[in-house]
């Protein structure tokens, strides 16, 4: 520790600390605007100014490292008058009306005069009103005029992209989103376009982001410290009346976030002290508001769907499961919490019913019930990521890791589809389907092997020098591969995509097929998910937050996880617990009172019921072969963009233009063969499947092979050689 003096008192500081930080420490007010505490120093704004003795002028404190003896002054005349007019240029390129306006206490109330240039642009329909940084400054400063002529740039609102809309006819070309993007992200996506009076914030090109490969993290805007960038859903909801802190559980990761809330509802969801992906920052709130959600219970009578109230209803399903007493099956989402997982298992052990997490091969989930080590990578270290895309499915996992590391890591990813992350590490290795256990192999045995993987020996040789000296960890997905035997010097990471995964591992349930092809249930109560229904059951009981596709006797809402109390276990074990933050929408409640409610109900003793038996599915490796019956093999993978009984997609126009995980990739010379075209339908057929589906044209997967997402509604779970029917 060494001494320095800011305005007359002496401080401590660390090394390498900057001025400003040594202020904010301190709780000694510097103001600043293109300064952010995770990003580089960058002096742009120039309001950081202080005066250090022995200086011939003012500096930028958040790029002035400390150095022992200085003595620093950060509230004298000169700084303040140096500040205002630097202000003074920032604002004459935003719309300042507002700003300065004496009559802007006024206008909350009465709207006066809110168009005084030759367009309208007042702070009222801002999307930052009330939380914009230029505000604080300008009344701060008491900035009553402006001597600049006002430079309105005219541009176009840019709104062709989903979630967030951009205006940069208030950017102040501070930088942060641009830095933000590279520096936290490390996506690039945009940057600094043109030079001097015509400088803009942009792409490469001017390319849409969906198409310059943004991943709509939302971190751009929560940087942005004026409404140059503005979130679509929240547009118009105002400033929200509170926070609550709480964690997403759209995915194993269970990042922590705070949830905005006005009038009783999620105006939007911003992290907390941590990074988002696209679902966690802009799918919550949707999701829970959702104008498709239904939250009264329904029954079925005289062939009709009908309101009831929670009484009938809950009579009515107690009903018939004391009828078919031993005769039920539950098929549940690993995404409701630990108490209703808990309350499931008591409530199937009175009724004799089987249990089952149909989002899982449960077959390939052997000793998964063990978590992730995420801890300081000390040692180099090489990452294998095998048919994953850690970009699409899990970016804040991807950028946890890099910043544990301590030196540079090596990224090799192994699939045979193009994805994200093949395009970002070091090196892509593309064997063919089925192969990547052998080349795993032969990455670690120094004997030579048959090489059968279709990657050449170069490329292997390449991967070995990579990964030579260095930790090797393996991160996968185990519903994207069979299952796997790993050389001992692999560290298997391995990466569901459902929040609670490692609760329902350790469980003793047994695969979905098996529920749904059981002959002797007739009573099928389903909680959180959607299979696809073979065969017509006697009795069907749903609990959900949106009704299903198939028909059904009665409908349970179940509120959501920002509507009650819930525990849940990320991908590392550790138990999350979320605080109610809204009250449940309409009639719908909680998983774990409904079920609870039901148990009560039983009119029958507490009795080991459930037949105890074995899965009798395995995970076998195909060894079927392309043949003019069915020459393409498809790959599906899981959907990481689903949750409970339904993809983001089809709830959220933004999610299915970001992700139209509905539709059938075809390679280019597949599709010349078959005369399709982009967005075409098709008839994928196979031995026990046969679905419509829309073919997306790409060069993302090779020749012979055909790529989808894990879709239980339709019968689309796994790996098998299809053939394409062209529909007419």
């Amino acid at each position: 520790m060494v001494n320095l003096t800011i305005n007359g008192k002496a401080f401590t500081f660390r090394k390498g600390e900057t001025v400003l930080e040594v202020c904010q420490r301190e709780g000694i007010y510097v103001p600043t605007l293109c300064y952010q505490k995770d990003l580089k120093p960058y002096g742009g704004c120039r309001l950081c100014i202080v005066e250090v003795e022995g200086m011939p002028r003012p500096t930028t404190s958040c790029t002035l490292p400390g150095e022992d003896g200085m003595v620093i002054k950060t509230d004298t005349p000169l700084l303040k008058e140096l500040r205002k007019f630097t202000l003074r240029l920032i604002l004459s390129e935003h719309p300042y009306s507002c700003l300065i306006c004496n009559k802007k206490e006024e206008c909350t109330s009465y709207m006066q005069c809110i168009e005084k240039e030759s367009i309208t642009f007042g702070c009222k329909y801002c999307t930052k009103n009330g939380n914009c940084e230029l505000q604080k400054l300008v009344d701060e400063f008491e900035i009553k005029e402006i001597p600049f002529t006002f430079r309105y740039r005219g541009l176009e609102v840019e709104r062709y992209d989903p979630f967030f809309e951009r205006d940069y006819n208030l950017c102040i070309l501070c930088g942060r989103c641009i830095r933000t993007c590279e520096e936290v992200r490390g996506a690039t996506v945009i940057d600094f376009r043109h030079r001097g009076p015509e400088t803009l914030v942009g792409t490469a090109f001017g390319l849409p982001h969906i198409d310059a490969e943004c991943q709509f993290c939302g971190a751009c805007i929560d940087a942005c410290p004026t409404g140059a960038m503005g979130e679509r859903y929240s547009k118009y909801t105002g400033k929200p009346e509170k926070k609550v802190e709480s964690f997403c559980t759209l995915c194993s990761i269970g990042c922590s976030i705070n949830l905005n809330i006005k009038d009783g509802r999620i105006v939007n969801v911003q992290p907390n002290n941590s990074q988002l992906c696209v679902r966690g920052r802009f799918g919550i709130a949707p999701f829970v508001h959702h104008q498709r959600r239904t939250a009264i219970p329904l029954l079925k009578k005289d062939n009709r769907i009908v309101e009831v109230d929670w009484e009938e209803v809950l009579n009515f399903a107690t009903s018939k499961f004391n009828e078919h007493k031993g005769k039920s099956g539950v098929i549940f989402s690993p995404n409701l919490s630990i108490e209703a997982i808990d309350a499931i298992s008591t409530f199937t052990e009175i009724i004799g019913a089987e249990c089952v997490a149909p989002s899982f091969a449960l077959s390939n989930l052997s000793g998964l019930s063990n978590p992730i080590t995420l801890t300081t990578f000390d040692k180099p270290s090489a990452f294998i990521i095998l048919n994953t895309d850690l970009i699409d499915d899990f970016s804040v996992l991807l950028l946890k890791i890099g910043r544990l590391s301590k030196t540079t890591s090596v990224l090799i990813a192994i699939d045979p589809i193009e994805t994200k992350i093949t395009k970002r590490v070091n090196l892509w290795l593309r064997p063919r389907p089925q192969k990547e256990e052998e080349l795993l192999w032969l990455l670690f045995k120094k004997e030579t092997r048959s090489n059968e993987t279709g990657v050449s020996k170069k490329e292997i040789d390449c991967a070995k020098k990579l990964i030579s000296g260095r930790e090797v960890y393996l991160l996968y997905n185990p519903l994207n591969t069979k299952k796997l035997r790993l050389p001992r010097y692999l560290k298997a990471m391995p990466l569901l995509n459902q929040i609670n995964f490692l609760k329902v591992a350790g469980l003793n349930i047994i695969p979905c097929s098996e529920i749904l092809n059981d002959e002797n249930i007739d009573c099928l109560y389903i909680i959180g998910d959607a299979p696809r229904l073979a065969r017509a059951y006697k009795t069907v009981i749903v609990q959900d937050h949106f009704l299903p596709d198939f028909d059904f006797d009665t409908f349970l809402p179940a509120a959501t996880f920002v509507e009650t109390d819930g525990s849940f276990i990320n991908m590392e074990g550790k138990t999350i617990k979320l605080p109610k933050a809204i009250e449940p929408i309409g009639k719908s409640k909680p998983d774990e009172w409904i079920i609870k409610e039901l148990t009560s109900r039983l009119d029958f003793d507490m009795v080991n019921q459930k037949k105890i038996r074995r899965s009798t599915e395995r995970m076998i490796e195909s060894k079927a072969r392309p043949t003019k019956k069915y020459p393409y093999y498809l790959i599906v993978r899981e959907n990481c963009y689903r949750f409970r009984n339904k993809p983001l997609s089809t709830l959220m126009r933004g999610f299915k233009r970001l992700r139209n995980d509905d539709c059938l990739w075809v390679n280019i010379g597949d599709a010349k063969k078959l005369k399709l075209e982009e967005g075409m339908e098709v008839m994928v057929i196979a031995e026990d499947f046969n679905y419509k589906m829309c073919a997306k044209i790409t060069d993302e997967v090779p020749e012979g092979l055909l790529f989808s997402y894990r879709n239980p509604a339709i019968g689309l779970m796994k790996d098998e050689y299809v053939k394409l029917e062209k529909e007419r």
